[in-house]
């Protein structure tokens, strides 16, 4: 299948924001304080045509309270990426495997607050992805893409002392191909007892058939358990899995992430 290697980029891709979605959400950090959240997680993938990929990645993320209005997030990491492909499909005859461990899933942006009032609130953001010789962008490559702008909306209510809910729709600009990403992001928290917090979200990506491109889209969810130490530190972990997918790889994977505020 021609577009299986690329199917496995745009699963992976799709990773770049679920590190962040249920951090703040569409709330700001206070100013002059942030979180750091380092991630391990490791990600099983396959394509239609029996090409499959096993990556593993340590992520970091950071958010910072530039004002009380605005707060600065990014993030990288280091990923361990191998594709093995079957033979024959449209690409190759043969059947080959291939590894690498390079830096990926880059970007970097600011969130401003709109509006927040009691357990309401909203904000705006825009960020940036940078080129790297690993996954950057949805159905491409590795160490292709990099340069997309997305713009992203956020509207949360807080549910009780812990609990929260909250929707994001985006668009993501494809700097150098045209076109452009649609993103839907939910998620939801709630408390089990006075430190530990369970979390469902869910993502989903779509965009239309273009030039030289096939129409793709994906839908994924995600739990995991959250546990607040007495230090200041959190401790998640986790797994996540495909419902659907079109033109994409199907992935399951599990993680694990250390939280600490600044």
């Amino acid at each position: 299948m021609r577009h299986a290697p690329a199917m496995l980029a745009s699963a992976l891709s799709l990773l770049v924001v679920t590190a962040a979605a249920a951090v703040a959400g569409p709330w700001v950090q206070p100013q002059g304080e942030g979180v750091l959240i380092t991630g391990y997680s490791t990600h099983w993938l396959s394509a239609p045509g029996g090409t499959s990929l096993r990556k593993s990645e340590v992520s970091f993320y950071s958010e910072f309270g530039l004002t009380q209005r605005v707060t600065l997030v990014g993030r990288f990491a280091l990923q361990s990426l191998t594709e093995t492909r079957s033979a024959p499909d449209a690409v190759a005859d043969e059947a080959f495997g291939n590894a690498l461990v390079a830096f990926g899933g880059s970007e970097a942006g600011l969130r401003v607050k709109l509006y927040q009032s009691g357990p309401w609130a909203s904000s705006v953001q825009l960020s940036r992805t940078f080129q790297s010789g690993g996954e950057n962008r949805n159905n491409q490559r590795f160490g292709t893409g990099g340069g997309d702008v997305e713009l992203r909306l956020l509207a949360g209510r807080a549910l009780g002392r812990d609990g929260f809910a909250s929707v994001q729709l985006a668009r993501r600009d494809l700097n150098d191909r045209g076109g452009a990403e649609w993103r839907f992001d939910t998620a939801v928290g709630w408390p089990v007892s006075p430190r530990w917090r369970w979390m469902a979200e869910t993502f989903s990506v779509r965009a239309d058939e273009r030039p030289g491109a096939s129409a793709y889209s994906g839908h994924r969810a995600q739990i995991s358990a959250v546990y607040d130490a007495p230090s200041g530190y959190s401790l998640s972990f986790g797994a996540l899995a495909s419902l659907h997918c079109k033109n994409t790889a199907r992935e399951q994977a599990v993680f694990a992430r250390l939280w600490r505020r600044f």
